[in-house]
């Protein structure tokens, strides 16, 4: 019982650091990780294919814009599949937070129909 408690004691110190230096150095993701949907505005033709494929209604087409709401965003990739032109990709982008909820709104210009 003894060794117990003193293993208990010096097993974290023999493991080492487990923790990251973030927010000094940018979290190391694994390849399959989801991020922010990006959009290609030379590709998008403004068809609104992701605005129906979205199951939470965060994307949004108007006349020469195309906008994502971060804060209803499931990264799911739905509006990346669906997507004819290949203009949506999901990126590397997790880090999302803002004080401000009009913030978390991307706008982004369509090469589409304005």
């Amino acid at each position: 019982m003894p060794m117990d408690v003193l293993d208990r004691i010096l097993r974290p110190l023999r493991r080492g650091r487990v923790t990251s230096r973030y927010p000094a150095a940018p979290p190391v993701l694994p390849p399959a990780a989801r991020g922010l949907p990006e959009l290609d505005p030379a590709r998008c033709d403004a068809t609104a294919a992701c605005v129906t494929a979205c199951p939470t209604g965060a994307i949004g087409v108007t006349p020469g814009e195309w906008a994502i709401d971060v804060g209803a965003c499931t990264f799911c990739a739905a509006c990346a599949r669906v997507c004819p032109t290949g203009a949506i990709r999901l990126g590397a982008r997790i880090e999302l937070a803002s004080d401000v909820r009009s913030d978390l709104v991307v706008r982004r210009p369509t090469g589409g129909p304005r």
